[in-house]
């Protein structure tokens, strides 16, 4: 009745499946994830004290930025920038060149994923800044100011302030790799910013626009895994541990054509009735070959078992989801899970490895045919 264990198994499990079908949760990415890299360059109109007075063209000047980041979720994320570089402003009719330095800490909010789905493959996405940061001005002392009366030097001050800053950016997509940004933002500066104090409580502000490239590292993306519940797997485990004292009320089942063609074509092996048998399994998370502490109990079954039977010989048989990645990534997968089981059973349960023997199927054999993402597991069978 090997088969007919096996087959009892591989039903437990399926249940396991259904009942936690369509939960989904965000994959949990590490530190060094989702990190990318921005260079932007571009124009600043600032707006301070008598620059109504002076033609929009003549308070352009340069402003360039350097940003760091990371996306903590498809919708959130932080940079830092530095940037800074000329600001234009007007002093009795006269344009002079303030020059500062910026450092800011943006968050990032990806409105196109807050209101839409998920797509890492969308071309365009639209971003909303918010921001605060600290601003520096240096000192200038021969600054021509040139009146109707008279020309005269005005020297500029050093200034150190806080600033806040909201802004939009639009994304657009060129790979995985690489994308184009384009950015509006504004500044909400301290009054002194530009070297000049009205006795008002008005406010210096600067205008920003800006385009650049981005740089998504390596470890790039978002993805959902399936849902694991702890309890709906121990009660997996329970239903394995049992199947020798219920092989009789399930045998019925299994004159089911279909579920005879499946064991048909697994090529698996019916012992007999009385045989002592071990069915387990162990359950993986998506792309992951460690064990994870809720799976410590099937661990904890297989090694009674074998001590129980010396004379038994355990086959750890990996498994893969075909559609997780390529074969070849599969296999490297498959192989790291066996590798795990193996190491957890002579290590810690002291098992001896000539008693083990490690089958990698990978993607090429698929214990469930319904649905490939149930096939990252292992299970063990015994002869």
């Amino acid at each position: 009745m090997k088969k007919v264990f096996f087959l009892l198994a591989m039903l437990s499990f399926t249940v396991v499946c259904l009942a936690q079908n369509g939960e989904k949760a965000l994959k949990l990415y590490g530190y060094w994830d989702n990190w990318f890299i921005q260079g932007q360059l571009g124009g600043q109109y600032t707006f301070s004290e008598s620059h109504e007075y002076s033609a929009f063209s003549e308070k352009l000047s340069s402003t360039i930025a350097l940003n760091v980041g990371k996306y903590f979720s498809p919708e959130v994320g932080a940079r830092v920038q530095l940037g800074g570089w000329t600001s234009k402003n007007n002093l009795s009719g006269s344009i002079y060149n303030v020059k500062y330095f910026n450092a800011n800490i943006d968050a990032m909010f990806n409105l196109t994923n807050i209101f839409m789905h998920y797509n890492e493959d969308r071309v365009f996405n639209l971003l909303g800044l918010l921001g605060v940061g600290f601003v520096h001005t240096f000192p200038d002392s021969n600054v021509n100011v040139v009146t109707e009366y008279q020309p005269y030097l005005h020297t500029l001050e050093k200034t150190n302030s806080a600033d806040l800053r909201i802004g939009v950016q639009v994304d657009f997509r060129l790979s995985k790799a690489w994308s184009l940004n384009m950015e509006a933002n504004g500044n909400l500066l301290r009054d002194d910013f530009n070297g000049q104090e009205k006795y008002s409580a008005n406010n210096d502000v600067t205008l920003n626009l800006l385009a650049g490239i981005t740089y998504h590292f390596n470890k790039r993306g978002f993805a959902t895994v399936e849902v694991f519940d702890p309890v709906f797997v121990q009660s997996l485990n329970d239903q394995n541990n049992a199947l020798r004292l219920q092989v009789k009320e399930y045998k019925d089942h299994f004159e089911n054509k279909q579920l005879v063609s499946e064991l048909k074509d697994n090529n698996m092996e019916i012992p007999a009735e009385n045989d002592t048998t071990l069915i387990s399994v162990i359950v993986f998370r998506i792309g992951k070959a460690n064990i994870e502490l809720d799976q410590d109990a099937n661990l904890y079954y297989v090694a009674n078992y074998m001590k129980k039977h010396p004379a038994k010989m355990v086959t750890i048989a990996s498994y893969t989801d075909t559609e997780a990645s390529t074969a070849d990534i599969n296999l490297k997968v498959s192989e790291k899970r066996a590798a795990a089981v193996y190491m957890m059973l002579t290590d810690r349960f002291e098992i001896q490895g000539s008693r083990l023997t490690v089958v990698n199927y990978s993607g090429r054999q698929q214990p469930f045919h319904v649905n490939n993402v149930w096939n990252k597991i292992n299970i063990y069978t015994s002869k």
